[in-house]
């Protein structure tokens, strides 16, 4: 028997072919992959969402996007992939991550970083592994599956809130950051790791997209004065700050940030570990800001999306950001 997948395009490089000049142009539909895909047990249909290069892609794409996959869950298919392109892939998997309550289905984001019409691209086989994701996995959650070596013999699948894009052009370019990936793909073959995940089950999906763009991603950096800090802060709904280690921001920063009075999610710019607030006796000091919001080990593009969403949900900024919601945070960050 066939499985229904619903493929969602919405460009990126997976969307592109390269002219003889060597330079990539939008104009390749993926639904020419699915004959190379080597899949007989799937039935697939793809539908256009949208068109960009996820570059170009915005906080109300995230938003028709969850739009898209509501409506492809109501038909009941056996699980939806959305090819996007990697630049913000993972800006939209913690979207989405939070968008969509209540999933039945997996939700398999993928992409490639060679043109999806060029000879040699990494699309067929991250296609492939998506699909079977889709289509296989014992899980309902929003993942990202790509490539996990350079040689392409293994896919990663990685929670969608803990997905990062690590090198820029690499074909195994994204990793699982502070947790395990959910599992792998070889062949059509699923290995689970022992990371807990939202089992598949009879659920209505319901969507929470609302948000609120405003806000401002701050890396904190020895040169970063007051001043500059105030200009970044002004009129914005709030703040997601990349501390230094742990978390650490210096005391003329933070006398700017109990000023703002607005959200102040507390990030670090390391890429593993997390914010540890805390550990040092300089750390009281940031911890008693009434603002300031530690979010332990998510890292800081969630944070900014998830800052985003929280403000739009009706309830405590802080109680929603040091909560688990979809695996984004190991432990509550208010709990030390």
């Amino acid at each position: 028997m066939t499985q229904k997948i619903i493929v969602l395009t919405t460009g990126g490089t997976i969307g592109h072919r390269s002219l003889q000049d060597g330079v990539a142009i939008l104009d390749f539909d993926p639904k020419q992959l699915a004959s190379d895909i080597g899949l007989s047990d799937v039935d697939l249909e793809f539908k256009e969402v949208l068109r960009k290069g996820s570059m170009s892609i915005v906080p109300e794409d995230w938003q028709l996007m969850a739009g898209a996959v509501a409506e492809a869950v109501a038909r009941q298919p056996r699980g939806v992939v959305i090819l996007h392109g990697t630049d913000t892939m993972h800006y939209t998997a913690s979207a989405l991550a939070f968008m969509l309550r209540n999933l039945s289905v997996p939700v398999v984001i993928t992409g490639s970083m060679i043109p999806g019409g060029d000879s040699g691209s990494d699309a067929v086989a991250n296609l492939r592994d998506a699909i079977t994701v889709a289509a296989e996995a014992d899980f309902a959650e929003v993942c990202v599956v790509f490539s996990g070596d350079a040689d392409r013999t293994i896919a990663l699948i990685i929670r969608g809130c803990r997905a990062r894009k690590m090198h820029s052009h690499a074909i195994d370019a994204f990793a699982s950051i502070n947790v395990p990936p959910i599992g792998t793909v070889v062949g059509k073959a699923i290995a689970r790791t022992s990371l807990a995940v939202r089992p598949r089950m009879a659920s209505t999906l319901t969507l929470a997209t609302g948000l609120d763009s405003n806000v401002v991603l701050v890396k904190i950096t020895p040169n970063l004065p007051p001043q500059t800090l105030e200009r970044f802060l002004q009129d914005s709904s709030g703040v997601v700050l990349e501390g230094t280690g742990v978390g650490h921001i210096r005391a003329e920063l933070q006398r700017v940030i109990a000023r703002f009075k607005k959200p102040a999610v507390i990030s670090t710019q390391a890429v593993h570990g997390g914010e540890r607030l805390g550990s040092y006796e300089a750390d009281q000091n940031i911890l008693a800001i009434a603002n300031i919001i530690p979010v332990g080990d998510m890292s800081s593009e969630t944070a900014l999306v998830k800052l985003m969403w929280a403000l739009r949900q009706g309830g405590d900024v802080k109680s929603i950001m040091q909560t688990n919601i979809a695996g984004e945070i190991s432990v509550s960050a208010g709990k030390r």
